[in-house]
């Protein structure tokens, strides 16, 4: 993500928001170093209440291959959040194997 997107694209529109959620033993707030996302477009967010998973994805309609972490969903400049969740324009899981698909989604909303 951080080479892939936010070194190739400086579009300060460009917003992340990573949620951090706890799947594993050594998955805390101490624990993560923000994963190389060091960036002032970057806001890192704690799932505290487990609210990440698949009836999270389910309300978007979208499918990340069994995963329900380690995925993205990308959305337009105007998505807005209402009683019904937006569409996300691309979506894939993990993260790193289709940051590719990330990328090419993420450049042609900054045109």
């Amino acid at each position: 993500m951080a080479h892939n997107v936010l070194e190739r694209y400086r579009d300060t529109r460009l917003r992340v928001y990573v949620v951090w959620v706890h799947r594993w033993a050594t998955d805390t707030r101490a624990e993560i170093d923000g994963a190389g996302l060091v960036d002032p477009r970057v806001t890192h967010l704690w799932d505290t209440a487990g609210v990440i998973g698949q009836p999270f994805l389910d309300r978007f309609g979208v499918e990340v291959g069994g995963l329900d972490y380690d995925f993205f969903l990308l959305f337009g400049p105007v998505a807005t959040w209402g009683s019904s969740p937006p569409r996300p324009v691309s979506s894939g899981g993990t993260v790193i194997s289709t940051s590719d698909r990330l990328a090419s989604a993420t450049v042609s909303l900054l045109r």
